[in-house]
């Protein structure tokens, strides 16, 4: 998104992050909103080239952390970095 002529999420994983933590947090789903944001973020990296790699509790624990977390930029960043840290360039 672009906002005054500049990126308002600049990097791959920031845009990442806003999937994920807007489509759990917004209950945009009557039910599988946790399912749609992790499987969406997944396919939005793949496409741009990155494979993301979790266990089933890294995942699970994920998802919780957002869930119970305010919906703020500093937990953006947050879940930014961990989906970075768990990312594979193909």
């Amino acid at each position: 998104m672009i906002v005054f002529g500049r990126a308002l999420y600049p990097t791959i994983w920031l845009k990442a992050a806003y999937i994920m933590q807007k489509i759990t947090k917004k209950h945009i789903f009557a039910d599988g909103n946790k399912r749609t944001a992790f499987l969406a973020t997944l396919l939005f990296l793949r496409k741009n080239g990155y494979l993301v790699k979790f266990t089933t509790d890294e995942g699970e624990a994920l998802m919780i952390q957002i869930t119970m977390a305010e919906d703020t930029e500093d937990e953006m960043i947050k879940v930014s970095e961990i989906l970075e840290q768990h990312s594979i360039h193909m």
